[in-house]
C-alpha cells in the first residue's frame, strides 16, 4: 500500500465532522437570515411603511384603496340623462382586482370591455366599479373608457371583513341608482 493513497480513519472522520460543522454553519446562517427578514418585514409593516411614514396618505377609516379619499361618483352630462327622473338605474358591477378587469364573472381586457359596455343603453345603466386593491392606472383607464363611451359610473369600496363589536356597523354609500 503506497503512503500517498493511505488516509488514516481518524484523520477521515476529522474531515467529515469538518464538513458537517460547515453544512450546520450554513444553515444557522440562513435561519439567522430568514428570522432578520421576517423581523424587518414587520417592522416595517408595523410601522406603516407608505401608510403615513415616508410622505404617505396615512390609514383611513375609508375601504376605498384605489387612492382617493372618498367615494366618488361620476354622471353623465344632464343633456344625455332622461327626462323623467323617478326612473331607477340598473347597476352593472365590474370589479378590479389588482390590474385584472372582472365583468360578469369573467376576467375581461380593457378593450374588451370597451365592446361590451358600448351596446349598453347609456340612460339606464350605472357602472358599479368595485376596487380590490386595484393598481392605479387600471382604475383611471376604466374612468376614462367610461367616459369615453359616456356611461354614468361610481366607485364603491370593496367588502372587507368588518371587525367584530356589539353593536351593528352602519355604512352609507351615495349611488343615483338602489341595488336590485
Amino acid at each position: 500500500m503506497s503512503s500517498k493513497n493511505y488516509i488514516h480513519p481518524a484523520q477521515k472522520r476529522q474531515e467529515e465532522h469538518e464538513k458537517r460543522k460547515e453544512k450546520k454553519k450554513k444553515k444557522r446562517g440562513l435561519l439567522w437570515f430568514l428570522v432578520l427578514l421576517l423581523l424587518l418585514a414587520a417592522l416595517l409593516g408595523g410601522i406603516g411603511w407608505g401608510q403615513g411614514w415616508f410622505d404617505g396618505k396615512g390609514k383611513t377609516n375609508d375601504t376605498n384603496t384605489s387612492g382617493s379619499d372618498s367615494v366618488a361618483e361620476r354622471t353623465i352630462p344632464e343633456a344625455s340623462q332622461p327626462d323623467d327622473s323617478s326612473e331607477a338605474r340598473t347597476p352593472v358591477a365590474i370589479k378590479i382586482s389588482g390590474s385584472t378587469y372582472i365583468y360578469n364573472d369573467s376576467v375581461r381586457t380593457i378593450e374588451q370591455l370597451k365592446n361590451d359596455l358600448s351596446v349598453l343603453d347609456k340612460n339606464n345603466v350605472i357602472i358599479e366599479i368595485t376596487d380590490d386593491n386595484a393598481v392605479a392606472n387600471a382604475m383611471q383607464s376604466l374612468h376614462e373608457l367610461l367616459d369615453e363611451v359616456g356611461l354614468a359610473y361610481s366607485d364603491v369600496p370593496a367588502v372587507t371583513a368588518a371587525p367584530v363589536s356589539s353593536a351593528p356597523e352602519i355604512t352609507t354609500t351615495t349611488t343615483t341608482a338602489p341595488l336590485v
